[in-house]
C-alpha cells in the first residue's frame, strides 16, 4: 500500500471515531461546503434531518439560546429559522453528507453526534464583536468537514467570563441572614428564646443574635464551578479574575452544584437588586459551562434523543456590534438600532417592523440613513447570488417608508461581513435610476479568513495534498496580518464617503 493511500486509510479510520464535526453559519444557501466523505453511522442516521428555531421551545429544552436581539420573533419566524440540517447526495463513490447551519454558532448535540459551529469570519474579529456585546472595552478551525478534537476558542467559557469580569467590579451579590451568637459577649441582641433555655441560670455564656450581610451561598457555588470548569488558555486570558475567584474558593460549600441550586441562583431574591441584576445572564453563560463539562442529572427518559448544547445568534451580534461601530466612527449621527415602525395600524394585517440601524444628521433630523445588518457570504461577484431577493426588497421597503414620512432618505444598504478586502462597484442611486437622490449601497467590514476554509478543491488526486497545504500556507499568513480595526476605519471610510458626497450635492 502507497503512503498516499495508508494516509488515506488512516484518514477515514480517524473520521469513524467519535468527534466533533465542525461547520460554518449561513450554510443553508450553499450547497459547496462542509460536506463529510466518511461520517460516521450515527451521523449517517441523521440524513434528512434537521432542528429548526421553533423545535427548542417545543422539543429540545436542553439547548441554552443567546441572543441579543430586542425584538421577540414569531412562531412563523423561528419556524423558519434553521439551527442545523444534514442531506445526503449522491450515492456510491459520489455520496456526501452535507452540514448546512443558519445563522446560530456555538457546540450543540443533537440525536448522539456533537456539532461545532463557528461564525464565518476571523477569530480576532469574532471574539472583538463578543467584547462589544458583553460591555468589555478592555481556535484555528480544521478543513470542514473533518473531524475535529477540540475547539480553540471555547466560545460559552469566553462569554462567561468576560461577563462575569464586567459585574464582578461592584462584588458578589449578597444577602442578609440571622446569624445565632453563645459565648462570652452580645454580638447584636439577646436571642430570648435560647436564652431562657440555655442561660437561666447564668452560666458564664450569652445567647445572642444579629444580622450579617454574606455572600449568596447558590451563587458562590455555581461560580466557582464554572470557573473550576473553564481551563488552558481561556483562562490565561483572564488572569484579572483571580481575585474573584480566590474570594469564591473562600467562601465555596464544597458541594457541586446540582440542578436545583443552578435554579435557585438564577431565581435568587437578591438579583431582583439593580447594583446585581446583570449577574442573571452571568449565571445562565455560567449554567452552560457547567453542562458543558459536566453531566447533570437528566430526568427525562428520552434525554439520548434530544438536542442538547448552546447557540449564540450570530445576526443580533453582527447587529450589536455594527451599531458600536456606527455610533463610535459617525459623531455627526445618531444611531439608533431596531427602531419600530407599526404598519397598517388598525389592519388584519398590521405588523411591526424593525430596521437594524437607522442614523439621524444631528443638525438636520430629516436627514436619515436606514441600514441593514446581513450576517452572511457576500463575495461581492456576479457569479453568486450572495444577495437575497428578500433582504433587497426588505431594505427598500424601509427607505420608501421613511420616504413617504418625508424624511430625506441619503443613504440606505446592506451590510455585510465581507470576503474582500475592499469591496467593487457596489453604489447606485436607487432603483439605479437618475432621478432619486438617495444613495443605495452593498458594503460591510472585512471579516478576514481563517484556514483551509475559502481555498479551492483540487480534484486531481495528485495535486490535491500539497496544493492544499499550500493553499493553506497561505490562509493562515493572511489570517495573521488580519486588524480588525483597518476594517472598521476602511468601512467608517467609505461611509464618510457616501455621505460627503451627499452634503455637496
Amino acid at each position: 500500500m502507497s503512503d498516499k493511500n495508508e494516509k488515506k486509510q488512516s484518514k477515514k479510520s480517524d473520521s469513524s471515531k467519535s468527534g466533533v464535526f465542525d461547520a460554518l453559519t449561513n450554510q443553508n444557501y450553499y450547497c459547496e461546503g462542509p460536506f463529510v466523505t466518511t461520517p460516521t453511522s450515527a451521523l449517517e442516521k441523521l440524513a434528512g434531518s434537521s432542528l429548526y428555531l421553533s423545535d427548542i421551545s417545543e422539543t429540545h429544552k436542553e439547548i441554552s439560546l443567546i441572543s441579543f436581539s430586542k425584538k421577540e420573533l414569531s412562531e412563523s419566524e423561528k419556524k423558519q429559522r434553521l439551527i442545523l440540517a444534514i442531506e445526503k447526495k449522491g450515492a456510491g463513490d459520489e455520496e456526501k453528507y452535507y452540514i448546512k447551519t443558519g445563522l446560530y454558532a456555538g457546540r450543540i448535540t443533537y440525536n448522539g453526534v456533537a456539532f461545532d459551529i463557528q461564525p464565518d469570519c476571523n477569530d480576532a474579529l469574532y471574539k472583538h464583536m463578543l467584547r462589544y456585546a458583553n460591555h468589555m472595552y478592555l481556535d484555528e478551525s480544521d478543513e470542514l468537514g473533518k473531524e475535529k478534537k477540540n475547539n480553540s476558542f471555547p466560545l460559552i467559557e469566553y462569554l462567561f467570563l468576560s461577563s462575569l469580569q464586567r459585574v464582578s467590579v461592584l462584588g458578589l451579590p449578597q444577602e442578609y441572614s440571622k446569624q445565632r451568637y453563645h459565648d462570652l459577649k452580645v454580638h447584636g441582641g439577646l436571642d430570648i428564646q435560647n436564652f431562657i433555655k440555655k442561660d437561666i441560670p447564668f452560666k458564664g455564656k450569652i445567647s445572642s443574635q444579629k444580622n450579617e450581610r454574606h455572600y449568596v451561598q447558590c451563587i458562590v457555588d455555581v461560580l466557582y464551578a464554572a470557573m473550576k470548569a473553564c481551563k488552558g488558555e481561556i483562562e490565561r486570558e483572564f488572569r484579572g479574575l483571580s481575585l474573584i475567584k480566590n474570594e469564591l474558593s473562600s467562601s465555596y460549600s464544597g458541594k457541586f452544584p446540582s440542578q436545583q441550586t443552578i435554579q435557585n441562583a438564577l431565581s435568587h431574591s437578591s438579583l431582583h437588586n439593580p447594583m446585581y441584576a446583570d449577574f442573571k445572564r452571568t449565571l445562565t453563560f455560567a449554567e452552560i459551562v457547567i453542562r458543558r463539562n459536566t453531566v447533570l442529572p437528566d430526568k427525562s427518559k428520552d434525554a439520548k434523543n434530544k438536542a442538547s448544547g448552546y447557540l449564540l445568534d450570530i445576526a443580533s451580534l453582527w447587529e450589536v456590534y455594527l451599531e458600536h461601530v456606527l455610533r463610535e466612527g459617525l459623531n455627526e449621527w445618531d444611531v439608533s438600532a431596531q427602531e419600530e415602525l407599526n404598519l397598517y395600524n388598525g389592519c388584519f394585517f398590521e405588523r411591526p417592523n424593525y430596521p437594524d440601524l437607522v442614523l439621524r444628521k444631528k443638525d438636520d433630523p430629516s436627514k436619515v440613513v436606514v441600514l441593514d445588518a446581513k450576517f452572511k457570504k457576500m463575495r461581492m461577484s456576479s457569479k453568486f447570488v450572495d444577495v437575497d431577493r428578500s433582504d433587497l426588497h426588505q431594505i427598500h421597503s424601509y427607505a420608501g417608508y421613511y420616504r413617504e414620512k418625508r424624511d430625506t432618505v441619503v443613504l440606505c444598504g446592506l451590510i455585510y461581513p465581507l470576503s474582500l478586502e475592499k469591496p467593487v462597484k457596489n453604489k447606485e442611486n436607487l432603483y439605479g435610476l437618475d432621478k432619486p437622490k438617495t444613495l443605495f449601497v452593498i458594503d460591510g467590514i472585512y471579516k478576514g479568513k481563517k484556514s483551509k476554509q475559502e481555498n479551492s478543491r483540487k480534484t486531481d488526486d495528485n495535486a490535491t495534498e500539497s496544493a492544499e497545504d499550500k493553499n493553506s500556507e497561505i490562509a493562515e499568513e493572511l489570517d495573521k496580518g488580519y486588524s480588525y480595526a483597518e476594517a472598521e476605519e476602511a468601512f467608517i471610510g467609505r461611509l464618510q464617503e457616501y455621505l460627503n458626497k451627499d452634503a455637496k450635492t
